[in-house]
């Protein structure tokens, strides 16, 4: 009964488990170029299946699709990403499933680039400043005690010193663990949090601002022209993201703008009431009126928001490592002082 019980718990975590990255970036890339060959939905899912690792996530698609579920909503199932999910949710809406595939595709490798750099650029850096912490924190209960208690009651440069280094440790210590407890913290309220709130939470901090800017001006850019590209009109694009409930920030901003077209605003003023979007976004519908060059801009800008983005990634990975090794730098530089400063002191005395 119990083991039946732990087998059933261990199914139910690993089918909510999200498909691994490369899977999805490997079905995503034989899924678009097959259809790119002309063949329909369905043929080009079951051909995907002839590789042995894609085959049950082709089965999975095949049998919802087969039951009406949306594409989307297929995809979900087979627990691939919401930034896939997200952009299949307006494949239903104009149909170019090919487009579609290789933009995920792109946006998915991008991701686990960058995770994977962060990792390598990360991993050591971390390793030594948490042994070096731990070092510092047994001198402080070992070593630094010792020496306090040599130099007690007499003025000198060194016991203060060696107070001063104590101060520092502590203070090292409290800030290393009040960082990694407030990230830690910040995985498990993020998710729960209301809309309107992470959209404060993200505007408070300049990096979240920066990232979540153009993230949030590129998804709205790119869905924008594919639904326009589509033959739908301005607010009945808007009306389309505002329904689409996997995107909250997307979702939340074109029930904004519609409100304030309800109040007689142009589009263009509308997108003021949203500050995460980028100025370069607002800008163009305050000189395009036009549907077809408005299309065409759109476009060029969900390719400038995308390379902007590699870059601002870029940019910050290369600062991080050294920022950590300065920090050990410190550190290692505060272990040496606390240790033969007292003795030079010492036997200065002598």
């Amino acid at each position: 009964m119990l083991s039946a019980l732990l087998r059933k718990r261990k199914q139910v975590r690993s089918s909510d488990r999200r498909l691994p990255d490369h899977l999805q970036i490997l079905f995503l890339h034989r899924l678009s170029h097959i259809l790119s060959k002309g063949y329909p939905l369905l043929e080009a899912l079951r051909m995907t299946g002839w590789d042995a690792r894609l085959k049950p996530v082709a089965e999975s698609l095949i049998t919802a699709l087969g039951r009406g579920d949306t594409i989307d909503q297929a995809y979900k199932h087979a627990r691939f990403s919401k930034t896939v999910t997200n952009f299949l949710y307006f494949s239903n809406i104009h149909f170019d499933l090919p487009h579609i595939f290789r933009q995920t595709k792109q946006l998915m490798e991008m991701k686990k680039e960058y995770k994977e750099r962060i990792t390598r650029v990360l991993r050591y850096p971390l390793l030594l400043l948490v042994f070096l912490i731990g070092a510092f924190t047994i001198m402080k209960r070992t070593v630094l005690p010792n020496f306090i208690q040599l130099f007690e009651g007499e003025s000198t440069s060194t016991l203060w010193l060696l107070m001063g280094v104590d101060y520092f440790m502590t203070g090292m210590v409290i800030i290393f663990l009040l960082l990694g407890g407030s990230l830690v913290s910040l995985l498990f309220i993020l998710p729960r949090m209301s809309v309107q709130n992470k959209l404060d939470f993200y505007q408070r901090f300049p990096v979240l601002r920066v990232y979540y800017s153009y993230s949030a001006s590129y998804s709205f850019t790119t869905h924008l022209h594919s639904l326009l590209r589509a033959g739908l009109t301005l607010k009945q694009s808007m009306e389309t993201m505002r329904d689409h409930h996997g995107d909250e920030v997307l979702s939340t901003y074109s029930k904004e703008i519609l409100l304030q077209l309800g109040e007689g605003k142009s589009f263009g003023q509308a997108l003021h009431s949203c500050p995460l979007f980028r100025t370069e976004l607002t800008d163009i519908f305050h000189h395009t009126n036009d549907v077809e060059a408005l299309q065409s801009e759109l476009e060029i800008l969900a390719e400038f928001f995308i390379e902007h983005i590699q870059s601002k990634i870029t940019t910050w990975i290369q600062r991080i490592q050294p920022i950590f090794f300065v920090l050990v730098a410190v550190v290692i530089i505060s272990i040496y002082a606390s240790i033969m400063l007292p003795l030079y002191g010492w036997m200065n005395q002598l």
